[in-house]
């Protein structure tokens, strides 16, 4: 007689199928089974709290990868305690365009981005509400590079230390107690202060200023309304003193016209004289010169006329000579008489 099956068994291994089917419907579906992935490690310094495995990996606010695992490894020789986060970077998510890909995928291009351009791993908090973190990445080259180098199957991303850990140090520095003290101390002072009799002194000293300063602005109103008015028909005459000197101004342009117009007519008039006397002059010129020119019968005469008189003056002189050393030769004759 056969066994009969049992139900408990026969449901048990219905839903361990069902199951099955929906963890690979879930992991077909999200693409996680066949992306390329690079297998990134980066040591946190601080705390790493709010961060759990499954948090998003982000570059600019990009989804890049996720985090894989989170460790706790203590070294008694150097007495640390280091936490290696362990996470993916998805390649299909990242490309490379320009004219060196094929130059920076030859170098793998995460390594790249770290060793040339300053690729660093930072925490940030997703949300202050639930304390969720991930894990940024940045390009900040200027930062410190510290690689701890423990896991070599993996390329290490540098970290930078959290906002929260710079806060964290910050208020470890500081004497809250001092502070405090200081807080308590400044409290008991401005309480003294509004006690004392002084200062109360002071503050109705300053009301009664304060309504002296408001009769003195209703008197000031007062004088100034009258000014205002003086000086609202001051501009009026001012304008009406500018509308006359205008008129004037236009009159005066309308004559300096008028004047230019004359000079100019009569400085057509002098050019139309001017002309023909300077032609006249000209041609006479022209005479002149042809007559004493070189080679004309007038300069031949003229010549001639120089010479005879310059012959004559030479007599005359010679006369004048032989009259001084024989001044009675005008009664006795050239020979004396004989």
């Amino acid at each position: 007689m056969s066994r009969q099956a049992s139900p408990v068994a026969i449901g048990g291994f219905v839903l361990g199928a069902l199951a099955l089917i929906v963890l690979a419907i879930l992991v077909l579906s999200s693409g996680t089974l066949f992306r390329s992935k690079t297998q990134v490690v980066s040591y946190f310094p601080g705390t790493i709290q709010g961060l759990t495995v499954g948090s998003r990996v982000e570059f600019q606010g990009v989804p890049v990868g996720e985090v894989t695992e989170i460790r706790l490894d203590y070294h008694p020789n150097e007495n640390e305690f280091l936490i290696p986060v362990r996470y993916e970077i998805w390649q299909d998510n990242v490309t490379i365009a320009g004219e060196r890909t094929e130059e920076i995928e030859g170098k793998a291009p995460l390594r790249y981005l770290v060793e040339n351009q300053g690729l660093r791993a930072q925490l940030e908090v997703v949300s202050l509400v639930t304390g969720q973190y991930l894990v940024a990445l940045k390009i900040q080259p200027e930062t410190p590079v510290a690689y701890v180098g423990e896991d070599k199957t993996r390329i290490e991303i540098p970290t930078i230390e959290a906002a929260r850990d710079r806060f964290s140090a910050m208020m470890q520095g500081l004497d809250l107690a001092a502070l405090t003290n200081k807080a308590t101390e400044a409290f008991e002072a401005i309480k003294s202060a509004v006690s004392d009799p002084a200062l109360r002194a002071l503050l109705v000293d300053a009301d009664k200023t304060l309504l002296e300063f408001k009769r003195l602005a209703a008197d000031v109103n007062t004088g100034i309304t009258p000014l205002l008015e003086r000086a609202d028909s001051a501009v009026d005459d001012y304008a009406e003193l500018a509308q006359i000197a205008g008129r004037r101004l236009n009159t005066l342009a309308d004559s300096i016209e008028q004047t230019s117009a004359k000079i100019d007519t009569l400085s057509g008039n002098i050019d139309r004289q001017v002309v023909p006397v300077s032609k006249s002059a000209v041609d006479a010129f022209g005479t002149v010169e042809s007559l004493i020119g070189e080679g004309s019968a007038t300069r031949y005469d003229l010549d001639l006329l120089l010479e005879e008189g310059a012959s004559a003056a030479r007599s005359l002189r010679l006369l004048a000579d032989y009259l001084e050393q024989n001044p009675d030769a005008l009664i006795k004759g050239k020979y004396g008489g004989r």
